[in-house]
């Protein structure tokens, strides 16, 4: 049990490293590979919290979508194992005049003493190999209150035509392959989220997609998910709102 904590801290020290090292051009590859895309799925996910809330970011890295959750009146909570990344996002509210709680470790071992109103984790769930990435998405749907939003802008699996579909899965892996070679990501095929939602005790509320320039495939997307309990709405149906 030792060796295996040991082995797990290792690893997230040399993972917060190589983050640390890819801080300088991290948001600046991210919006010339998706055209800006990324940024927008991430507005999306924010312009559904409310003044007031309570909001965890997970995996936050240089915390675009955190600056603009705090500009909108929400107490923000952001969880990253790279210290520059948390140091550039520190940087960034105090040039707006907002503050944070910013903690540097692992997100399992997280457990706040009171639950969340929300929980963002933008781009942060394709970082693990598939058994971890559900681990993760059934902790973190933990951390939010019953009735309380789950986030997530991420990738999209790929759907449509076959030469949709095709031009998504290449698209994406090369992107995947070179933060791969960079020690960022696993190789795994894209998730689809929503089949580990039921084991999260997770209802989709909202779908917004996000396509290759105007009109191309689907490569991105924002879900806008409730937490079941006493609070939620149990019937929810998933609404595609597809990017005009």
């Amino acid at each position: 049990m030792a060796l295996e904590m040991e082995s797990a801290l290792s690893s997230d020290r040399q993972l917060g490293k190589n983050y640390d090292r890819a801080t300088w051009f991290y948001d600046l590859s991210s919006a010339l590979f998706s055209a800006g895309k990324i940024r927008a799925s991430k507005k999306v996910a924010v312009s559904r919290l409310e003044p007031g809330e309570r909001v965890l970011f997970l995996g936050v890295g240089s915390g675009e979508d955190a600056v603009m959750a705090a500009n909108r009146g929400a107490h923000v909570t952001c969880i990253d194992l790279s210290q520059k990344m948390l140091e550039l996002l520190e940087r960034r509210l105090q040039a707006v005049g907002k503050s944070a709680e910013l903690i540097c470790g692992n997100a399992f071992d997280h457990q706040p003493t009171e639950l969340y109103d929300a929980v963002a984790a933008n781009y942060f769930l394709n970082i693990f190999y598939r058994d971890d990435m559900e681990r993760m998405l059934v902790h973190a749907a933990g951390l939010v209150k019953p009735g309380g939003k789950f986030l997530i802008a991420d990738v999209s699996p790929a759907q449509g035509s076959l030469p949709a579909r095709l031009f998504n899965i290449v698209y994406l892996k090369l992107a995947m392959i070179t933060f791969w070679l960079l020690g960022l990501v696993p190789l795994h095929r894209n998730y689809d989220y929503l089949e580990a939602f039921p084991q999260a005790q997770l209802v989709v509320e909202h779908i917004r997609t996000f396509r290759f320039l105007r009109y191309g495939p689907i490569l991105f997307r924002t879900i806008v998910a409730r937490r079941q309990g006493e609070l939620a709405v149990n019937q929810a149906t998933a609404a595609t709102d597809p990017q005009a």
